[in-house]
């Protein structure tokens, strides 16, 4: 074994532990070792040792005379150098995706090639418009950004990459000041400054930094950045993690311990692991970047308390608040609503206060309740928040008919659908209903489990005719690519939830389009949205064939009925299942009681149920023809077939963007829900709203026309 170019560090000592004669211990910093194996390869370990972390690992290299391979290059040979720029092995290595995508519109951003890589591996030719709005003042200014835009318009990204372009220039920054360390550094210093360490701080030695925090509202999304933010920073050596609830802790700490430079975190579990104490988390009030997606929900009262704790804490030290770098995002950022009924009933000042704040009084107070300092706006969602390339419609009819509309949608429109309630409640009811009727939904809420929800979700996106049904927990945020269809089965009840469900397609300059069900009681909601959308118009009305939805109703109707008798066998089997139970903690024998419960009726159901379902499998296979139909032209009656047969479907956006009424009954449906009035000076709106199908507009009218006469 020969030594070369050897270095040696002092290492510092307590000489009280020792004895006398004891002069001192050096370490061996940089060695070469040559050793030739049997395989004909040479092994060189090359280590640097820097306060105990080991920063670069072992590696082998083979032998120049033997033929050279081509070789993938692994995600850690791509590591950043001293200056942000990259080794010669990244400049030599560009993949033919990076060559294919013209990345001339990402080089004046100055990012170093580890991030251009990756911009180009992923298919962005160009930044979007809210990036490069953004960018430029986050990256080179270093200045504090508050961005409004549509959804689908690469906000992720807007944060993201400021970050990861700050996370590289601190390090830069670390590892400059600590080769100048070592330069200077002599024993005296080690020994002056080895008697004020201990044990402890032997721990925070080795602890590495945190230098950003993500907050999301929901986990699914917090899931969504992670993903988007590692595939960016797949070649700079950045570690990110996700931090949120329904996930087992213990594992979430096990990821922490490995010193990860981001997080991303829904502020419940994030705020539980720090009050117990993880130590990585602990790092928290010295962070240097914070970004919070979907703000304007974050902030709302009442909803996370967790994030009112966590900006209190990091913003007690008013110069760490100095050096940290905020970025605050939503496509709602700037859009006022009006209060609901509730709050306005209760008469309070505050509330009054709400209902006439401007969005230039909203921003104000987000930027208040952050901390930012002279951020820069920029608001390119025009109030709306809605895509350009959107298609709006809506679907009025009674509440017991809004299962029809639905099915008859659903297979008259194939595609991937995405279906919000307003209720958990209401998503079970249409899973049982929809699965009955063989449309295999796949529900999301609260009260599911987090790896079933995140496995609906990867089957939603990966299966191409699926259907989703969710509450708004699935509104905000999520990038699930090419939803063609997004279905408001109730109204939302603001008009955030609206924009932000709508956003969910037509996303990415993709057509999309979103349909509302309206039923009598929710006409006022539905007014409330459009005024607050600034619409001076109805939303079309989605065209409907009625021959075929009167044909449909008989499926509907029988399926309800299926529900229905499942629910009371189930309630039957429950019962039974109960008194057995406790029976048998008792050791008494019930044979006679049980008669009871096991009866002829129980059993009548049970057989009724099965007749049912047959009869519905029948219903279903069968071709749907118009009533009326004499059979006359086979034809026609195999053009217009089932609803499992392809052919026979239409692209309902299409449908809508060539829609007239036909008949008379669509006329009557598509009247308007309200006059739009000019009463700006009255009501401080541009547009005021009045009802005009609804039984208390019809009797006003007839109290005007008789006064008038």
């Amino acid at each position: 074994m020969n030594v070369i170019n050897a270095k040696w560090k002092p290492v510092p000592i307590d000489r009280k532990l020792f004895a006398e004669g004891l002069i001192g211990i050096e370490e061996c910093t940089e060695y070469g070792q040559n050793e030739f194996n049997k395989k004909g390869s040479v092994e060189t370990n090359l280590t640097v040792v820097d306060n105990g972390t080991v920063l670069k690992k072992k590696r082998k290299t083979e032998i120049q005379n033997q033929p050279k391979k081509k070789q993938k290059i692994q995600e850690n040979d791509f590591r950043p150098s001293q200056n942000g720029n990259t080794s010669e092995i990244e400049e030599t290595s560009v993949s033919s995706e990076t060559k294919q995508c013209n990345l001339d519109a990402w080089s004046s951003f100055g990012f170093p090639s580890t991030i251009l890589r990756a911009i180009g591996e992923l298919g962005f030719s160009e930044p979007t418009a809210i990036q490069k709005l953004t960018l430029p003042p986050a990256i080179l200014g270093r200045k504090d950004i508050v961005g409004a835009a549509e959804t689908g318009s690469g906000k992720t990204l807007a944060f993201g990459l400021p970050i990861l372009m700050g996370i590289l220039r601190l390090k830069e920054n670390q590892t400059e000041s600590s080769l100048v360390k070592d330069d200077i550094s002599d024993e005296s210093d080690i020994e002056d400054s080895i008697n004020e360490t201990d044990l402890d701080l032997k721990k925070t030695v080795n602890l590495k930094p945190l230098y950003a925090l993500i907050l999301t509202p929901t986990r699914e999304l917090a899931m969504q950045i992670k993903n988007h933010i590692t595939a960016i920073a797949k070649y700079t050596g950045i570690n990110v993690v996700v931090v949120v609830g329904g996930m087992a802790a213990v594992k979430q700490e096990r990821i922490l311990s490995k010193g990860p430079e981001i997080v991303v975190a829904t502020p419940g579990r994030l705020w539980e692991l720090i009050q117990q104490g993880n130590l990585h988390l602990s790092q928290i009030d010295n962070i240097r970047f914070l970004a919070i997606d979907e703000t304007d929900r974050m902030l709302e009262k009442g909803h996370f308390q967790e994030l009112n704790d966590l900006l209190e804490r990091i913003n007690l030290d008013k110069d760490k608040l100095k050096l940290r770098q905020n970025f605050v995002f939503s496509a709602t950022l700037t859009l006022v609503h009006d209060l609901p009924n509730y709050l306005k009933n209760k008469g309070q000042i505050k509330s009054k206060k709400i209902a006439n704040m401007t969005p230039e009084q909203k921003l104000k107070k987000i930027v208040d309740a952050l901390g930012l300092n002279d951020p820069k706006i920029v608001d390119i969602s025009e109030g709306k928040g809605t895509s350009e390339t959107l298609t709006e419609s809506r679907i009025t009819c009674r509440i017991d008919e809004k299962d029809l509309y639905l099915f008859y949608f659903i297979k008259r429109h194939p595609g991937r659908t995405l279906v919000f309630c307003n209720s958990i409640g209401c998503v079970k009811r249409l899973t049982a209903l929809l699965t009955l009727l063989n449309c295999h939904p796949l529900p999301l809420h609260a009260s599911m489990q987090q790896r079933q929800r995140l496995k609906n979700i990867e089957r939603f996106s990966s299966i191409e005719n699926s259907i989703l049904i969710a509450t708004d927990v699935a509104a905000r945020g999520l990038d699930i690519p090419q939803i063609d269809h997004v279905l408001h089965y109730q109204t939302p009840r603001t008009s955030e939830n609206y924009v932000h469900r709508s956003g969910r397609t037509a996303r990415a300059s993709r057509e999309g389009i979103s349909v509302v069900f309206i039923e009598p009681t929710e006409i006022r909601r539905y007014i409330k949205l459009c005024r607050t959308l600034g619409k001076a118009e109805d939303m079309p009305i989605f065209p409907v064939q009625e021959n075929i939805l009167n044909a449909v109703k008989k499926m509907i109707n029988l399926a309800r009925e299926l529900d229905k008798l499942q629910l009371q066998v189930k309630k039957a089997n429950t019962e039974m299942g109960w008194l057995q139970k406790a029976a048998d903690d008792m050791d008494v024998i019930v044979d006679d009681f049980s008669r009871k419960y096991d009866t002829k009726e129980t059993q009548r159901y049970k057989k009724l149920l099965d007749f049912k379902k047959k009869q519905l499998a029948s219903l279903l296979s069968m071709p749907i023809i118009p009533k009326g139909f004499s059979g006359k032209h086979p034809l026609y009656s195999s053009a217009l077939g089932s609803f499992n047969e392809a052919k026979n479907n239409e692209n309902a956006l299409d449908l809508v963007k060539g829609a007239a009424p036909k008949n008379s009954q669509e006329k009557h449906k598509n009247r308007r829900l309200f006059k739009p009035k000019n009463r700006e000076k009255q009501t401080g709106h541009p547009i005021s709203y009045k009802l005009t199908n609804t039984k208390k507009g019809v009797e006003k009218n007839k109290k005007n026309r008789k006064n008038k006469r």
